[in-house]
């Protein structure tokens, strides 16, 4: 989303009006949003970790009481693009509407973390080559944590399997790598 943050517990309406657009939110709640960030992430305008588990609650309606903690864990690092261990009031806005919107099914998060990665990662829309591949595998396993995983010899078995299947230029659309990878017998009981 790109904001550019004061410490005034204001937006921009350029910055709302494009937020809005981006998240079909009215404006309103999105000023509402940015007013109760702010107060819990404090004067710096971050969030840590342990002021996101105290929010969670109200922005997950479907938290599960008895994995509460673990949960917010894992979205806080979900979200935390940069990983510097705090979320920003963009990283924050796609934690909320991810969870508000009820999309939080294991589909919807591989598609939210193409969606997350840091500009650049993803070269070209709905396709991924081998190293966009093997980032996503590792960006999503630090959300799942999968035990006994090896992002890496995970994803050479896929793309070995998937190398017939290549575009001339050595992409191949993300839905088949996703398809493939869901499949896989050891992934199945972590993820979907």
């Amino acid at each position: 989303m790109g904001i550019q943050h004061s410490k005034s517990r204001t937006l921009t309406d350029s910055d709302i009006r494009l937020i809005s657009q981006q998240t079909q939110l009215e404006p309103h709640i999105i000023q509402q949003l940015y007013e109760a960030f702010m107060e819990r992430a404090g004067n710096d305008g971050r969030m840590t970790i342990s002021d996101f588990k105290k929010t969670y609650t109200e922005i997950d309606p479907n938290a599960n009481f008895f994995t509460l903690d673990n949960d917010a864990e894992r979205f806080f690092m979900m979200f935390d693009r940069d990983r510097n261990g705090v979320l920003t009031f963009d990283e924050f806005m796609m934690a909320y509407i991810l969870l508000q919107r009820g999309s939080d099914v294991p589909a919807n998060r591989w598609y939210n973390a193409i969606n997350t990665m840091p500009v650049g990662v993803i070269s070209r829309p709905s396709l991924l080559n081998s190293e966009e591949a093997l980032r996503l595998l590792q960006y999503m396993h630090q959300f799942y944590q999968i035990p006994n995983f090896d992002p890496v010899m995970e994803h050479n078995l896929l793309w070995g399997q998937l190398a017939p299947q290549l575009d001339p230029s050595g992409y191949i659309p993300q839905s088949e790598y996703l398809r493939l990878f869901s499949a896989q017998p050891n992934i199945q009981p972590h993820v979907w």
